[in-house]
């Protein structure tokens, strides 16, 4: 039971929105079926299911993440987080407002930085560099948007943002790659209340969407911060406070989750060993990723035509993706809707036989030679 919890628990901080875990000792509820005959395809079997279980709880758990998508920002003009305006175009990008019909706008965070005449700005150049966070206040970021589209914002409302940068992986150190984020303040309404959540805005140094970059950069920088921010959200909505004492406090979170990104990442240092070899040699398959890939049908093998991965549909949900070479990039569990919605759109495209045949090879070769 002692592992289970641990492993719950790692798997709640690998989550995108793993700070929105509600607090004191939340409890899961898992069905464990358990063969004690000691047949081995049993067990396996077993195993699965209680993977599969295990992660379906942890979703349960943090069901408020659908309100504020990973890696997206609400688009007012089109009602939704799934349209090409909602995710910033480069890691580089962070969230600035919304445009005057309702669009999310963009912008590089040291442009960002420039034109708010940020004295710090000099610093993200410095050796070594350091981090730079800033806040931004509502009114910033909806000071562009039509009366029609201000008065039609009451189901979601972004109170302020914190955007941060560069933070640094093993490319970063080379040159290749920078990374900023956004951490947005964001009342929405849900069951019939207005929720306070801390929506996180990035994406990927090589354009992955944020369920991947914990493995990219051996953890998330801002995780830390991000829980803090999300608990003293948690306590300004149990006071019910309005008015200037509300915006008080929604001033001070932003304050002190810029203070605790800035100071928690000096303290981070530089990356380990063990993942700058996982960044340059690439994450080997896992027996279960290997496995999946193997028993597949066909039709269960995508090409991803905008990051030209391949996709690898598992069980409930699974989803492995593999580099053209055959290694494993990530393994994320999506929703029916989502793997649907890429499939329908052309995003993931069925792959030929051909190249479904290289890649069950690659991957085979790689296990044999670990």
């Amino acid at each position: 039971m002692r592992l289970l919890a641990e492993e719950a628990r790692r798997r709640i901080d690998r989550h995108p929105h793993g700070h929105l875990a509600p607090g004191g000792d939340p409890i899961l509820a898992l069905h464990l079926r358990l063969p004690i005959s000691g047949d081995q395809d049993l067990l396996a079997a077993a195993t699965r299911d209680c993977d599969a279980d295990l992660d379906r709880a942890v979703d349960d758990l943090l069901a408020a993440a659908e309100t504020f998508r990973p890696g997206r920002v609400f688009c007012l003009r089109c009602g939704g987080s799934d349209c090409a305006h909602a995710a910033p175009p480069s890691s580089r990008h962070v969230f600035q407002g919304f445009g005057p019909t309702g669009a999310p706008q963009f912008a590089d965070f040291a442009q960002l930085l420039l034109d708010r005449r940020e004295p710090r700005l000099d610093q993200l150049y410095a050796e070594p560099p350091a981090i730079v966070a800033a806040a931004l206040r509502g009114r910033e970021l909806e000071r562009e948007l039509l009366p029609s589209f201000r008065d039609a914002r009451r189901e979601f409302r972004v109170l302020g943002e914190v955007v941060a940068g560069w933070f640094r992986s093993p490319a970063v150190a080379e040159g290749r790659e920078a990374l900023a984020v956004s951490l947005l303040i964001v009342a929405a309404r849900a069951g019939g209340r207005e929720r306070l959540g801390l929506n996180i805005v990035a994406a990927g140094p090589a354009g992955e969407p944020i369920e991947w970059l914990h493995d990219r950069m051996g953890g998330i920088p801002w995780a830390a911060a991000a829980r803090w921010g999300q608990a003293t959200l948690r306590e300004i909505e149990r006071g019910r406070l309005a008015g200037p004492a509300f915006e008080s406090r929604i001033e001070g979170t932003l304050v002190g989750v810029a203070r605790r990104i800035e100071r928690e990442e000096r303290a981070r240092g530089r990356r380990t060993k063990h993942a700058e070899e996982r960044h340059a040699q690439g994450e080997r398959p896992t027996r279960m990723a290997a496995l999946d890939l193997s028993r597949a049908p066909n039709e269960a093998v995508l090409h991803d035509e905008r990051r030209n991965t391949y996709v690898v549909l598992g069980e409930r949900g699974r989803t492995h993706v593999f580099s053209l070479a055959g290694k494993l990039i990530t393994s994320v569990r999506y929703p029916a809707q989502t793997i649907a919605q890429r499939r329908e759109s052309g995003v993931w495209r069925a792959s030929s036989a051909e190249e479904i045949a290289a890649l069950r090879a690659r991957v085979a070769g790689d296990a044999e030679g670990r």
